[in-house]
């Protein structure tokens, strides 16, 4: 018998059919370069509230800067000019982020991880996947921090002097092992291939047609579905996984969930 893909998907529970942006409540850290700032600094963070202005203005904003090339970024200190020979451009660098972590999991992304710097509420939206893509939405390349030959390639890349003709990929990079540099105290490990995680560079705009449902507690339910128009649900990812699949189904344009 030969499957489809959609077959495929419907046995494979470790595959997902949404891509999911999660908020979280913290700080966001403004660097300097990125928000025209005399130093680098700090703004706090309300998941609820994140995911309130997401919906207003329809957009997840690209806020930060990812990847190995955040590394690669010419900056002057007090210890003089790092990554000299370097043309990458911070900007280049942000993007807007997802998970591929299928729904009957997501929750796990809410609770606190060993080494993770941010912690996810249960706030968020879920799109299906073409929809990321027609954004040019595309995983995360996880890159072996011991692979010297790659690393090697990314130097060259930063130091060419077309680097801009690379700086779509640049975000998209990231190590797992030993950390890319080593920080006084800092973990002797990294690896967060386990995220799946999906980024668009820049900004990620959307329509409330492009949401397939939202994430928040019960509480909030009311609020955000009438926020939204009744466009689309909002589910509490602590519920009952059977109780939450049960209720998406009930909407036509989730039917198809497994």
């Amino acid at each position: 018998m030969t499957l489809t893909k959609q077959q495929l998907l419907e046995k494979r529970n470790d595959l997902s059919q949404f891509l999911f942006h999660l908020t979280r409540d913290g700080d966001l850290k403004l660097r300097k370069d990125l928000y025209s700032l005399q130093k680098d600094d700090v703004r706090p963070l309300v998941a609820k509230d994140s995911l309130a202005g997401i919906l207003q203005r329809r957009c997840i904003e690209a806020r930060s800067s990812f990847g190995y090339f955040d590394y690669k970024v010419r900056v002057t200190t007090a210890f003089g000019v790092l990554s000299s020979k370097s043309l990458v451009q911070r900007d280049w660098l942000r993007v807007a982020c997802f998970t591929e972590t299928p729904i009957d999991h997501v929750c796990l992304q809410m609770q606190e991880i060993s080494g993770r710097q941010s912690c996810f509420g249960p706030y968020g939206l879920a799109f299906r996947e073409d929809v990321v893509r027609r954004a040019n939405g595309n995983p995360v390349f996880y890159v072996q921090t011991t692979n010297q030959k790659l690393r090697h390639a990314f130097n060259q890349m930063a130091e060419a002097s077309n680097a801009a003709d690379f700086k779509d990929l640049m975000p998209l990079v990231e190590g797992f092992g030993a950390p890319w540099f080593t920080k006084y105290y800092g973990p002797t490990e990294i690896d967060f291939r386990w995220e799946r995680e999906w980024r668009v560079v820049g900004d990620f705009s959307f329509s409330l047609a492009d949401v397939a449902f939202g994430l928040c507690p019960k509480s909030c339910k009311n609020i955000f579905e009438k926020f939204v128009g009744q466009s689309f649900p909002f589910v509490d990812p602590n519920d009952d996984m059977n109780a939450i699949k049960q209720e998406l189904r009930n909407w036509s344009h989730l039917r198809d969930l497994k």
